[in-house]
């Protein structure tokens, strides 16, 4: 990741921590309402569930922009070239000779199937419930569904800088 992270235009960068952290603070008040909350909701727990639905929001927004304002990696080395008659140094040739993704980044699309799963999971359990969907069944599936976003964006905007073999 270390070798990916400064490929990031600055925006994007910003643009992901803030996903990162609209995820986090997410995924925290959805579990607290899925674990402290009982068969209704409290006001307080209600606002907790509010504040998870807009970190979602957010997080994904930002993930979008992020990865939509990326430039992808055979853009930035052809902008590369067009400033400087040699090839890509440093941290770009090394990046060439990997070939695929590092598996870090294709950890992020793995976690985020996983965490889909879960959310999957979570929704049919709430399903098959007599008295139907509960508070904590909703509270998991959001806090998996960020989870999920989080990674498979991730994903994408690390997949956007890191060169694919076609990209040799």
């Amino acid at each position: 990741m270390s070798e990916v992270w400064p490929l990031l235009r600055p925006l994007c960068r910003k643009l992901a921590l803030l996903g990162w952290a609209s995820s986090a603070a997410g995924m925290a008040a959805g579990l607290a309402v899925a674990i402290a909350s009982g068969t209704r909701l409290s006001p307080m727990m209600s606002t907790l569930q509010l504040v998870a639905g807009l970190c979602m929001a957010v997080s994904v927004a930002s993930f979008v922009a992020a990865a939509g304002l990326q430039p992808r990696a055979r853009a930035q080395a052809q902008a590369g070239v067009k400033r400087s008659s040699i090839a890509p140094r440093g941290r770009e040739l090394q990046l060439d000779y990997a070939g695929e993704f590092p598996a870090t980044v294709q950890a992020f699309l793995l976690g985020s199937l996983a965490f889909l799963a879960g959310a999957v999971a979570f929704a049919c359990a709430g399903l098959v419930l007599q008295s139907g969907p509960s508070v904590q069944s909703v509270a998991f599936c959001q806090v998996f569904l960020l989870g999920a976003a989080a990674s498979g964006f991730t994903f994408m905007l690390f997949s956007k800088v890191t060169p694919r073999p076609t990209d040799r």
